[in-house]
């Protein structure tokens, strides 16, 4: 499949799955994983995250995990539930740990992304979107690098697109991005350590990454006075 940033664990677990018919009906991947690896390549990405609009069922999933463990050499598969995001560790004979995410996420898709096989993968859009309104309410440093990249790889200037973003996440989790929100949460970006940051495949400059959010944060600055 050409160049990846797939560790194999990843790649081969990613393979059985797009080929299971009780994954592939109900589960969409999404997240930084789906990023880098269908769009830019940017970043080293540890989990994989699953995403369903229907409840997960946890049932299948396990006989999925079972079903999968002798082909993968994993030797034990741990479960962690919290408010429907199912958690599991796979944890191979090699001492190798590969955390993937079956998670309920009731909101609707807003383009149609890629596939990988069977599996849909979501489209950069989505996965924009929801990271924006992910660094709304948490912070952590993927998501900054990841927008970022989003930013720079569209058309349009970093204020229509964000007017853009903003709308469609209103209308996605019916809950408005307000902008003194927004400001806050790009201004924390000069609270990122270096160490804090994914391990990179492209050049990157965090410098220019601070001074992207800042200015994109005094943009909005209208929208807190008017």
């Amino acid at each position: 499949m050409g160049k990846t940033i797939l560790t194999p664990k990843q790649l081969n677990f990613l393979e059985l799955a797009q080929a299971q018919t009780s994954i592939v009906r109900n589960f969409y991947l999404t997240g930084g994983t789906a990023l880098s690896e269908f769009y830019f390549k940017h970043r080293l990405s540890e989990d994989i995250d699953l995403f369903s609009e229907k409840e997960v069922k946890p049932t299948p999933v396990r006989a999925f995990l079972e079903g999968i463990s002798d082909k993968l050499g994993i030797s034990r598969v741990t479960e962690e539930n919290y408010l429907g995001l199912y958690t599991y560790k796979l944890l191979f004979r090699d001492g190798d740990t590969l955390k993937v995410d079956f998670s309920y996420y009731p909101f609707p898709q807003i383009e149609k992304g890629t596939k990988f096989g069977n599996l849909e993968v979501s489209s950069m859009y989505d996965i924009a979107v929801n990271k924006l309104h992910t660094i709304s309410q948490r912070f952590q440093s993927r998501d900054y690098v990841d927008l970022y990249f989003i930013f720079n790889k569209t058309e349009y200037s970093p204020q229509k697109y964000l007017e853009r973003m903003r709308l469609d996440s209103q209308a996605k989790f019916d809950w408005p991005l307000e902008a003194k929100n927004l400001v806050a949460a790009f201004l924390k970006v000069k609270d990122i350590k270096r160490s804090e940051l994914p391990h990179m495949l492209v050049p990157f400059d965090k410098k220019d990454m601070d001074e992207f959010f800042v200015k994109l944060a005094k943009s909005l600055e209208k929208d807190i006075f008017k």
